[in-house]
């Protein structure tokens, strides 16, 4: 394939090839004009090409094990909270450098605050949830498995009787 430049009288330049018109297609010619060829007989020659990536972000979190339904009795109530007996098991992993956010959606309306163990320290979360930030724990992949514990600050409408599990855990890169 060979381009080359005419100038004409008025000094406007045009470019002729022998493809023009075929539907060889612009990318395959650049990707001909790319590519490394070597002189013939030029035995040993070498070409360098410099090739880059971005590796973006990105967290995955598991739901090993939680609980189905929380369980609230009369003493659960006169007391003012409920602590969940077993802990969820989630399971993260992560390519974030600076950490990741761990966040609790509550779909439940018979607490109004939660507690959660089971961090590096106990978070206090407002009704409707919350997000904890995680630091990473290294670089590359990293994988961390958390059993997180539970007491629910009961509402003071909150009754005795048993209620769907009511948070949705998730996870964001930072």
């Amino acid at each position: 394939m060979k381009f080359f430049w005419q100038r004409d009288r008025d000094v406007r330049e045009e470019r002729h090839s022998a493809f023009s018109g075929s539907s060889f297609g612009a990318s395959s010619m650049a990707l001909l004009m790319v590519a490394p060829t070597a002189p013939a007989g030029a035995a040993g020659s070498q070409a360098g090409m410099t090739v880059s990536a971005t590796v973006l972000k990105h967290v995955s979190l598991k739901v090993l094990s939680q609980p189905s339904a929380v369980v609230v009795t009369a003493q659960d109530v006169e007391r003012g909270y409920v602590d969940v007996a077993a802990p969820a098991q989630v399971a993260v992993k992560s390519n974030s450098t600076r950490g990741y956010m761990l966040e609790f959606a509550n779909g439940g309306d018979f607490m109004r605050q939660i507690v959660v163990t089971g961090l590096s320290s106990d978070v206090q979360l407002s009704p409707a949830g919350g997000a904890i930030a995680q630091p990473a724990a290294g670089t590359g992949v990293t994988r961390a498995t958390f059993q997180l514990g539970f007491r629910f600050l009961l509402a003071a409408s909150t009754r005795p009787g048993t209620y769907a599990w009511p948070l949705h855990l998730s996870a964001s890169p930072i």
